[in-house]
């Protein structure tokens, strides 16, 4: 995709290029028509292709894409109403519809790229950006000023000054957005609205050389401007044809937004070298380079400001997100409580703390009767009863027990400074009685029966592991003996019977 991309660039660059040898050999009425006559054509295909792209998409997709139609079609106007200004040999009501379409082509671009491509999500993001943006303009008005704009601005009547103004601020302020724009690293997943961009700027850029050639006494098409229109209208057409969906990219691919990231600096670098060498020269500022100076250095102040605030609310957000992942690591999120793995690691650290002597307890419990609940009532149902479940196990304990469920139906507790295996049985049995209270599943009515194993050690050097091996035999037993009920471990003797701990 890239490599078609910048195989039609080359072709367009080509295109331009042919077109500014020939103009230099036409009068000036056949150069305007030969030069304008495709932009035109490029413009009303821009709007199709548009238009198309329209059908497909919706939401801020296709509210994007009908604002580059829009746009097209005010390219293909302002152009085709120049070349029937050619042809008719100039007249005044012509070129001002003409300058107006253009105008309209480019503010109504600003939308289109702005709709299209995501917006941030923080205020302190669009914040930056914008003074992003006017700082990319402050630069390239300072440029234009200096080679363009102020000449110009000499030779206008008092009348024609809002007029002039308003021009070079839609102008600018749209190169500056396009620039911006493509900038983006997300604008990669948007092709057509970066190669819209490009094209925007490429009339900006034709827009301050046909007003330095004026000011110069240079023909219209001198200085590249020729084949810089023509340029900026293919480029314009080629974005109608390049997609709108989200395109990651490879890694091949990704180099590139290096380079694209450099954009916005190209301005603020150009400006920097047009004003300090006429200064070097002459030791002086126009009034409107230094206020221009002044307040893009303002502008600078402010960006430092709020990259401190951003900075600081990212820390937050990272801050925020590593708990949210720490608890998604370590909980179950059907239940809230403790996972498989945070249960031995929990379990494991408090059998090394205990203090010799102290007796520490392992329940592990399954929910008797949950498939079928399952299969009759569905899975929700099943969640609802497991998260039940859950809570009921929770107000069964103390505040420093442990209740973890270790997958599926099976839930697990460590209880540390019991008395002995019958007070172990004990927490059993509330949880037992917790789970005989009535429940609300599926909009009916029903009690959570549970079967116990129960275990207990005060010897050190004892694992977790071992302990729920035999709290999973204890409840095993339970099982066996009817369902329902608390069961002990029993110890097996070394005559190769049993002695049975307490049990209930």
């Amino acid at each position: 995709m890239r490599n078609r991309l910048l195989t039609r660039l080359g072709v367009i660059g080509v295109a331009g290029l042919l077109l500014q040898l020939v103009l230099p050999h036409l009068s000036e009425a056949a150069g305007l028509v030969v030069a304008c006559l495709p932009i035109a054509a490029a413009g009303w295909y821009a709007a199709a292709g548009f238009w198309r792209q329209a059908r497909v998409y919706r939401g801020r997709q296709r509210a994007g894409v009908l604002f580059g139609a829009a746009s097209g079609v005010l390219l293909g106007g302002s152009y085709s109403l120049y070349t029937v200004d050619g042809l008719a040999g100039g007249r005044q009501w012509l070129e001002t519809a003409a300058d107006l379409a253009s105008i309209s082509a480019a503010v109504v671009a600003v939308p289109a790229i702005l709709v299209a491509v995501p917006p941030f999500r923080s205020w302190l993001a669009r914040g930056t950006y914008l003074i992003d943006v006017a700082t990319v303009a402050g630069a390239i008005f300072a440029t234009a000023w200096q080679f363009a704009l102020a000449p110009v601005a000499e030779q206008l009547e008092p009348g024609e000054r809002v007029q002039f103004a308003v021009t070079v601020v839609a102008e600018i302020l749209a190169a500056s957005i396009a620039l911006m724009v493509m900038s983006r690293a997300d604008s990669r997943r948007y092709r057509a609205m970066r190669v819209l961009a490009a094209g925007m700027g490429m009339f900006t850029l034709a827009a301050l050389i046909s007003m330095h050639n004026q000011t110069q006494g240079l023909p219209w098409y001198a200085s590249g401007l020729g084949a810089v229109y023509l340029i900026a209208g293919l480029i314009i057409a080629l974005a109608s044809r390049s997609t709108l969906e989200a395109d990651e990219g490879t890694g091949a691919h990704r180099q590139f937004d290096a380079v694209w990231s450099t954009l916005p600096h190209l301005p603020v670098i150009i400006a920097l070298a047009s004003v300090a060498v006429p200064y070097v020269a002459t030791g002086t500022l126009s009034p409107v380079l230094v206020g221009t100076l002044l307040g893009t250095s303002a502008l600078a102040v402010v960006r430092q400001i709020l990259n401190s605030l951003v900075v600081r609310q990212l820390f937050i957000d990272l801050e925020e997100q590593r708990h949210r992942l720490d608890h998604l690591a370590h909980h179950d999120n059907l239940t809230g409580l403790p996972n498989r793995a945070a249960f031995h690691t929990r379990g494991a650290a408090m059998l090394a703390q205990a203090a010799p002597g102290t007796v520490t307890a392992v329940l592990l419990l399954d929910l008797d009767g949950f498939k079928q609940v399952n299969d009759t009532l569905g899975h929700a149902a099943g969640d609802a009863l497991l998260t039940g479940a859950g809570d009921r196990i929770t107000r069964a304990l103390r505040a420093g027990d442990i209740a973890a469920r270790l997958g599926g139906d099976e839930f697990a507790v460590v209880v540390p400074q019991v008395l002995d295996l019958g007070d172990a049985v004990a927490v059993g049995e509330r949880i037992l009685r917790e789970f005989a209270l009535p429940m609300i599943i599926a909009g009916e009515q029903m009690c959570v029966r549970g079967s116990v194993g129960v275990t207990v050690t005060s010897e050190p050097g004892r694992t977790l592991d071992q302990l729920v091996h035999e709290a999973d035999t204890a409840l095993y037993e339970a099982k066996a003996a009817g369902k329902g009920q608390v069961r002990g471990y029993r110890i097996p003797s070394r005559a190769g019977g049993s002695i049975s701990s307490p049990t209930v």
